[in-house]
C-alpha cells in the first residue's frame, strides 16, 4: 500500500491560534514592538544590575520574557509554515525576515548574564535565596558559577572575531569539502552518481555485496582527502585545547559538561558503564549473523534488512495503538495524546514540498506544541508517532514553569519521547502475534539503541583520547585511525569483520569537527530512559507521580537534581547499569524467538 492510501491525507494542523496567515498585521506589530522594548530595556537595565533589589531583579526577568514570548510564538508559527512548504518563496523571504529581526533584538539583551555573572560576591549576595527569585534560581546559579569561565569583555570579542577565519573557517571547509564528494556507483547493471547520504543508505541495501563496495567507496574518499581532513581536525581540537586552557577548564570534555550542567564524575560513569555493556552489542550482531545466514559479517553489514513482515497501519490504526499504548500507562498521558489529534495539533501526511523527518515543537507555555509527521503506514512511522507525542506530553506536563524554565535541558530533552516509544513498543509485542513483526520490532528497536547510544559513546571516547593525543602533539592520519580502530574493536568485539576502510570512519563524523563532545548526549539521554523505564517496571504504579513530576519541572533545576525527584543517582555506574537490564531483555526477547 503507498503513501496514498494511509489515512494521513487529510490529518493537517491548524496554526490559527499563532497567527491568521502570513499576511497577519500582528507579524509586523510583534517584530517591532520586540525591537522596542528590548530597547527600552537596555537603556533601564544595563550597568545597573548591581544596584537592583531582588525584586527588581525578579521584574527585569519578567520583562525579558515578555519580549522574548511574542518572538517565540512568531518563530514557531514561520518555521511550522516552512516545514509543510519548503518550496514556497513567500514563506521563505518572510522567515529571513522575521530571523534577522528576531537576532538583532536579541542581540541587545545579552548584555544581561554577563553582567549578572559578573557582579561583585558583594553585589550578587542579596539575590542569593531571595523569595522574590525563587522561579530563577536556578538560572541565576548556573550563570554565577560559570562566570568564572568567562573572559574578559575584550578576549571575549578578540576569540569571537578570531573564530570567524579560525575555527568557524575550518568548520565551513570540513562541511564543504565532504559535501561536494559525488560517488560513481554500479547497482543493478547501472552506474549511478550519489551523494554520501545515497551511498550510506546502501548499508540498508538486500545485497551484501553491494553494502560492503558502497561503504569502501565511502570511506575511500576520506581517504583520498585525508591531506586536508586531518589538518582540520588537528587544528580544530588544538584550538578547543587552547581555549579549555584559557578559561581554566579541567578536561577538554569539561566545557560539553559544564554547558550541560553534568559533572565530569557523572560522564565518566557513564561512559564506563557503556562501553561495559558492549557484550551486548557484541551478542546481538552475533544473532543478526545467524538471521543473515551469514558467516561473515562485516560491518557494513550491521544496518542489513531481515526478511521483512509487510504488515502495514492505516493512520487511524496507528493512532489507536498509540493511545492504548499511553493508556497502558497512565491516563493523564493518554488524555494529553488525544488532544493532540482533536485539537489540530499534528501534520501527517507525505507532500513532496514538506520537509522529511518528524519533530514536536512548543514555544510558549501557555500554548500546546505541534507536531510533523511524514506518516507512510510503517511500524517505525507507528513508533515515530509515540516519541513526538512523548514530546508533546513533555511540554504538556512543563508548561507551570515560566518561560524561562520550560524547555527541558537539553541532556533531558529526550526522556518523554524514549519513554514513550517504550511503552508503544511493550504494548504492541504483547498483542502482536506475528513472529515476523516481532523480530522486526526487535531488530529495529535493538539497532536503534546500540546506533544511538552504544555507538555515540564509542565516538565520544574516540574524541577523549585523540584530544588527549592531540594536544600533546599534533597526530598523523595513521594514527588517528589506529585510536579509532581502538575504539571499533572494543565495541563489537569478534561479532563481526571490522575491515580496513572503516578505521577512517572517525573522518566522516560531523559532530567531532563542530560541536566537540556532543555527541555523548545522545547516549546519556537514551540510556537515562531506559535506567528510568527499567524502575517503572520493577516500581509499578509508585513510579508514576514520581515521574510526572520529574517531567514537569522543565529546566527549572540541574539535571542532577531533576533525576533525583525520581531516585537517580547519575553519578553513580550503578544507576546506569538499570538501563543494562532493559536492552539486554529486549536481547532476550529476539533470542527466543530464534
Amino acid at each position: 500500500m503507498n503513501t496514498k492510501t494511509t489515512g494521513a491525507e487529510n490529518v493537517r494542523w491548524d496554526l490559527g491560534e499563532l497567527f491568521s496567515g502570513l499576511d497577519d498585521p500582528r507579524i509586523t506589530t510583534v517584530l517591532t514592538e520586540s525591537r522596542s522594548r528590548a530597547e527600552a530595556f537596555v537603556k533601564q537595565y544595563r550597568d545597573k544590575l548591581g544596584e537592583l533589589s531582588p525584586e527588581e531583579l525578579a521584574g527585569a526577568y519578567q520583562s525579558l520574557e515578555e519580549i522574548s514570548s511574542p518572538l517565540y510564538r512568531l518563530s514557531q508559527f514561520i518555521h511550522l509554515k516552512y516545514a509543510v512548504d519548503t518550496s514556497d518563496d513567500k514563506i521563505k523571504a518572510l522567515l529571513g525576515n522575521i530571523e534577522q529581526s528576531a537576532s538583532t533584538t536579541s542581540n541587545l539583551l545579552v548584555f544581561f548574564s554577563l553582567e549578572l555573572g559578573n557582579l561583585s560576591d558583594e553585589q550578587f549576595a542579596k539575590f542569593e535565596g531571595a523569595e522574590a527569585l525563587a522561579d530563577y534560581e536556578y538560572k541565576i546559579a548556573k550563570q554565577r558559577k560559570n562566570a568564572h569561565y568567562n573572559l574578559t569583555e575584550k578576549e571575549e570579542q578578540i576569540i569571537n572575531l578570531k573564530d570567524l577565519n579560525g575555527s568557524n573557517a575550518h568548520q565551513k571547509l570540513y562541511g564543504e569539502l565532504t559535501a561536494s564528494f559525488s560517488f560513481e556507483f554500479e547497482i543493478d547493471g547501472e552506474t549511478q552518481t550519489l551523494n554520501g547520504d545515497q551511498l550510506r543508505a546502501m548499508r540498508q541495501h538486500p545485497d551484501a555485496d553491494v553494502r560492503q563496495r558502497a561503504m569502501k567507496l565511502f570511506f575511500s574518499r576520506y581517504e583520498e582527502n585525508a591531506l586536508v581532513i586531518n589538518h582540520l581536525y588537528n587544528s580544530l581540537v588544538k584550538d578547543h585545547g587552547i581555549e579549555v586552557e584559557m578559561r581554566g577548564f579541567e578536561n577538554p570534555i569539561s566545557t560539553m559538561n559544564t554547558h550541560n550542567d553534568l559533572s565530569d564524575a557523572a560522564i565518566q560513569a557513564l561512559n564506563d558503564v557503556t562501553t561495559e555493556s558492549y557484550t551486548l552489542v557484541n551478542r546481538y550482531y552475533k544473532l543478526k549473523a545467524k538471521m543473515l545466514g551469514m558467516d561473515n559479517m562485516t560491518l557494513a553489514d550491521i544496518y542489513a534488512p531481515l526478511p521483512q513482515s509487510s504488515k502495514f497501519y492505516p493512520f487511524d490504526e496507528a493512532k489507536q495503538l498509540v493511545l492504548d499504548g499511553f493508556k497502558s500507562f497512565d491516563d493523564d498521558f493518554h488524555a494529553m495524546a488525544k488532544a493532540m489529534f482533536d485539537e489540530s495539533r499534528i501534520d501527517a501526511p507525505v507532500e513532496p514540498a514538506k520537509r522529511g523527518g518528524a519533530f514536536c515543537a512548543s514555544s510558549t507555555p501557555d500554548l500546546k506544541p505541534y507536531v510533523l509527521l511524514n506518516y507512510t503506514g510503517k511500524v517505525r512511522d507507528v513508533s515515530t508517532m509515540a516519541h513526538e507525542l512523548g514530546h508533546a506530553i513533555h511540554a504538556m506536563l512543563s508548561s507551570k514553569q515560566n518561560l524561562m524554565n520550560y524547555h527541558s535541558i537539553l541532556p533531558l530533552a529526550e526522556t518523554a519521547s524514549i519513554f514513550s516509544e517504550m511503552v508503544l513498543t511493550d504494548s504492541l509485542l504483547k498483542k502482536e502475534s506475528d513472529v515476523e513483526v516481532k523480530k522486526s520490532m526487535l531488530t529495529g528497536k535493538l539497532e536503534d539503541i546500540f546506533a544511538s547510544s552504544h555507538r555515540q559513546n564509542m565516538f565520544s571516547s574516540f574524541e577523549v583520547a585523540s584530544h588527549q593525543a592531540i594536544n600533546e602533539q599534533l597526530q598523523s592520519p595513521q594514527a588517528l585511525c589506529d585510536l579509532y580502530n581502538i575504539e571499533l574493536k572494543k565495541m563489537f568485539g569478534d561479532s563481526v569483520n571490522i575491515t580496513p576502510e572503516y578505521a577512517w570512519e572517525w573522518s566522516s563524523i560531523p559532530h567531532i569537527f563542530n560541536v566537540p563532545f556532543y555527541v555523548y548526549a545522545y547516549n546519556f539521554g537514551n540510556l537515562l530512559v531506559f535506567a528510568l523505564y527499567q524502575q517503572y517496571l520493577e516500581e509499578g504504579e509508585s513510579f508514576k507521580p514520581k515521574y510526572k513530576k520529574f517531567l514537569s519541572l522543565g529546566s527549572s533545576a540541574s539535571p542532577q537534581d531533576i533525576t533525583a525527584v525520581v531516585g537517580a543517582d547519575i553519578n553513580h555506574p550503578d544507576f546506569w547499569r538499570k538501563s543494562l537490564k532493559y536492552i539486554e531483555s529486549l536481547v532476550d526477547q529476539l533470542e527466543a524467538l530464534l
